[in-house]
């Protein structure tokens, strides 16, 4: 298997990475890259990278830090991101924290998350989860932490005996375990009456 490290003496920032096909490349504690990375690999991230990812795998560390825009296939952040990320699946670990819009197909929150979030089947938020979103969407949704803002599921909005709800919401179904907690405005999601408005306001 091939790896590109990068390995710079602590605070000294590299010229521009490359962007040609990469294989695998790790970014080391301390050390400061400005660039972007493209390629058909993956990328690990320890210190600290700013500029654009487009791989197949992105990790960033628990020191890690990408001042950025992320697009690949499966993505970990236990660092910081600084940047909207688009990808099939995103696990936002204990340590992990992103602000920003992210737009996935599966979702797993387990760290802090801000900004804008659109998932297309799933979105879990596990106990030590804290999500604060201006638009949380998805199909289902399951709620074991805690999330303020508002959200929208499609299909289902399940809150766990931890979890806690706090905002606007809407959703076609939902099911509150004991102990979990909502508060805030109810709607109900009606697909066919919204999308029925929007072909009479569109002629």
């Amino acid at each position: 298997m091939e790896e590109d490290k990068v390995m710079f003496k602590g605070n000294q920032k590299s010229s521009e990475a490359n962007e040609k096909n990469i294989k695998n490349t790790f970014i080391a504690k301390e050390i400061e890259v400005n660039g972007n990375f493209k390629g058909e690999g993956s990328v690990q991230v320890e210190g600290t990278l700013h500029g654009d990812i487009l791989v197949t795998s992105v990790v960033i560390g628990e020191h890690g830090t990408i001042n950025g825009t992320i697009t690949a296939t499966n993505v970990i952040v236990n660092g910081k991101l600084n940047g909207s990320i688009f990808c099939d699946s995103l696990e936002v670990m204990s340590n992990g924290n992103v602000s920003n819009d992210i737009q996935v197909k599966e979702l797993l929150i387990s760290g802090k998350v801000e900004g804008k979030i659109e998932a297309k089947e799933k979105i879990t938020i596990d106990t030590r989860g804290q999500v604060n979103a201006n638009i949380m969407k998805s199909k289902n949704i399951l709620v074991n932490g805690t999330f303020k803002g508002k959200v929208t599921a499609s299909q289902l909005l399940e809150i766990g005996n931890k979890g806690s709800v706090q905002g606007d919401i809407t959703v076609k179904n939902i099911k509150t375990h004991e102990g979990g907690k909502l508060l805030g405005s109810m709607h109900t999601y009606l697909e066919e009456a919204t999308e029925l408005f929007t072909k009479i306001t569109d002629n």
